[in-house]
């Protein structure tokens, strides 16, 4: 799946000037394809958001069945935790879901992706760009940023889990940066640095220790901002 022609050592010499980086072409070309037209078409996205203090997953079947009340009362507290600097909304399929035979045969592929980033040749890639010689796994999840849905300002640096390296690998074609869905990075204190927009078939990774965070995705956006994205961890 990893393209063949990446040349992890000069991409280590660009990592080290910062700790991030963006690899264009990081799978071969159909493969890339087959990840679009399933994050398109196959993935089993949940709503994922922050309400309440807690972190939720609500199965999209779940939130229609729910009043125009309980909808925009869920909406309002997200709203609010956002307008503070804390939270997210958006949609997502997660590594530890269970595989479901029953499933359509697209669900394996999906779950092949996840294998992959946990892979000894993925592990060791990453090892060697980042000097990170210690990573034993990886966490992964598919997204869906639609109009209306952001991931606002944070660290990935919780120690407890052992992550080291953030990644996002991005399957946006033609994405306009007028759209929103920005990986954007800041200081410590909260001014803004530069800020990447999504692309196709590009791996960014950053040490956890940035802080960052997904721009709103506007109104007029034309498509969803597709991803496989989580942490590599020690």
């Amino acid at each position: 799946m990893l393209n063949p022609t990446l040349d992890s050592d000069y991409l280590a010499t660009q990592y080290a000037a910062d700790e991030r980086l963006r690899i264009d072409e990081i799978l071969e070309p159909d493969i890339a394809q087959r990840v679009h037209a399933a994050c398109r078409d196959d993935v089993p996205y949940e709503y994922l958001c922050y309400v309440d203090g807690e972190n939720l997953a609500i199965p999209a079947a779940e939130l229609a069945q729910q009043t125009p009340d309980r909808q925009n009362e869920l909406q309002e507290k997200i709203v609010s935790a956002a307008s503070d600097g804390i939270g997210f909304f958006y949609s997502g399929y997660q590594m530890g879901r269970a595989r479901d035979e029953n499933d359509k045969p697209q669900l394996a592929f999906l779950h092949e992706m996840f294998d992959f980033m946990n892979s000894d040749k993925m592990l060791a890639f990453i090892a060697t760009i980042t000097g990170q010689t210690d990573l034993k796994g990886a966490d992964a999840q598919f997204t869906r940023y639609s109009p209306g849905q952001f991931l606002t300002r944070h660290k990935d640096d919780i120690t407890r889990e052992g992550r080291r390296i953030a990644y996002v690998m991005s399957f946006s074609e033609q994405w306009h940066p007028d759209w929103g869905g920005m990986l954007q990075f800041f200081e410590d204190d909260g001014t803004p640095r530069d800020a990447w927009t999504p692309g196709f078939n590009s791996l960014s990774i950053f040490d956890v220790r940035h802080v960052h965070s997904v721009t709103y995705v506007t109104p007029f956006a034309r498509t969803p901002r597709f991803s496989l994205t989580g942490w590599f961890i020690a």
